[in-house]
């Protein structure tokens, strides 16, 4: 077999594997830490302030919404809505038109009510988090939206109240891009919010498409497709639906994921049987190459200013996490324990990295400090755990993991604590890609 033949099936084979206290008495502040309880807040369906029937259940559905974001967050304990006393119906949602008593008579810190009404397709909503035993308003917000939109008004406010509590905004008002076999046996590109509502098809050639990242202003994924029968690079507009593809003058792109600034993308370009990382402009022209080692270099990811790329590269014998200095060109090697190490995502904060790890026959998600030293274990290797992506504050990790049979995509707080899977497709969910906040 030829030598560059035998490096194509060689790289393909490499990145085939590589996908392989007690109630405070307000209701702010830094609630993140070890050993910290969690806040009970009540979260009230809204009142109907308007004419027509609730038919689209958007009292409940705000109200659930904003639940499941701050269940999810790890942070709250949302108190059962059977042991609330009033009906939201009846009752105010001002101060001075509710009893607050009705609320820290069930242990209630904090409080969330609201009202809505509907003309036509408008939806307007109020909603307003209370501090219990202060009897306090902290927080009231009004949005207009679509009605069949009412649940992206819950995840506003949810990042709203988190930020209340936390100091930083919430990142519930974003978007997972995921692969998925859900159409059948192909992998094709697909995004959801977090709970697995406005689902969106980004792919439909029923081929193999691989690697969606963000864009950083989230409004495209890029991302590797064989639809070609060769592995190209992409990028697809969500809300034109235009497409363009970038290809080399010789070779092949594989992977690739675009600077913070927008500007460039890191991609591996595999070229006459050599695979090594180039730096773009926005139109796939190569600008220079990037690393010039004789392994295998793949997986790149910025660092939040641009200023470096962590990669995978096989130079040492064994896949292992490398970070390069964009301006020098000079790399330096990352991690050392583990005989496979891939898939390294940079945090958003930029003073770790997380990224997969084999460990026996499983593989586990890890992270590591951007300066090198130890390596913390976050999930299980009970079970198979890959591609960790971040959310857009750092606080949180996405990842898929087939502990519950077939691989769905589950979240973390970045310490590895309450591990939750999201809504699953009905396919094998993988490599997940969260965006940054979007409106």
């Amino acid at each position: 077999m030829e030598r560059p033949i035998l490096l194509s099936i060689l790289t393909i084979w490499f990145l085939t594997l590589i996908c392989v206290s007690t109630a405070q008495t307000q209701v702010r502040g830094e609630i993140i830490g070890a050993g910290l309880q969690k806040y009970p807040i009540a979260i009230s369906p809204l009142k109907n302030a308007g004419a027509p029937p609730d038919s689209n259940r958007i009292s409940d559905g705000i109200a659930d919404s904003i639940v499941y974001d701050l269940d999810l967050s790890g942070w709250f304990r949302v108190l059962d809505r059977s042991a609330y006393i009033e009906d939201p119906q009846r009752s105010g949602d001002t101060i001075g038109s509710f009893d607050f008593k009705d609320w820290s008579t069930i242990g209630a810190v904090g409080l969330v009510k609201g009202r809505f009404t509907v003309q036509g397709e408008e939806l307007t909503v109020e909603l307003r988090l209370f501090d219990v035993a202060q009897s306090k308003e902290l927080i009231g917000k009004r949005y207009n939206a679509k009605a069949k939109d009412f649940r992206r008004v819950a995840h506003k406010f949810a990042d709203e109240i988190i930020n209340q509590f936390t100091g930083i905004p919430g990142v519930f008002n974003t978007r997972i891009a995921y692969v998925s076999t859900a159409g059948g046996r192909f992998k094709e590109i697909h995004i959801a919010h977090l709970d697995g509502t406005e689902k969106f098809q980004v792919t439909n050639n029923r081929t193999i498409n691989l690697f969606p990242s963000w864009t950083p202003d989230g409004k495209s994924i890029i991302y590797t497709s064989y639809k070609d029968r060769t592995p190209g690079l992409y990028q697809f507009e969500l809300f034109s639906g235009k497409e363009l593809k970038w290809s080399p003058v010789n070779g092949r792109y594989i992977g690739g994921q675009m600077s913070p600034d927008g500007q460039y993308i890191a991609a591996t370009l595999e070229q006459a049987g050599d695979t090594s990382l180039y730096l773009l402009d926005r139109s796939g022209r190569a600008i220079r190459r990037l690393t010039s080692d004789p392994g295998l270099e793949v997986s790149p990811s910025w660092s939040p200013d641009g200023k470096q790329i962590v990669f995978v590269s096989d130079r040492s014998g064994s896949p292992q996490l490398y970070i390069l200095d964009v301006g020098s060109g000079k790399s330096r090697r990352l991690t050392y324990s583990g005989s496979y190490n891939t898939a390294p995502a940079w945090s958003p904060r930029g003073d770790r990295i997380a990224y997969t790890g084999r460990v026996g026959r499983r593989f586990a998600i890890f992270a590591i400090g951007a300066d090198g030293g130890e390596a913390r274990q976050l999930t299980s290797d009970s079970y198979d755990s890959e591609d960790p992506a971040w959310a857009p504050d750092g606080r949180f990790i996405a990842f898929s993991s087939n502990r519950a049979g077939r691989s769905h995509i589950y979240i973390m707080q970045a310490g590895g604590e309450n591990q939750r899977r999201l809504a699953a497709s009905g396919g094998d969910d993988t490599k997940p890609s969260w965006s940054p906040r979007l409106d």
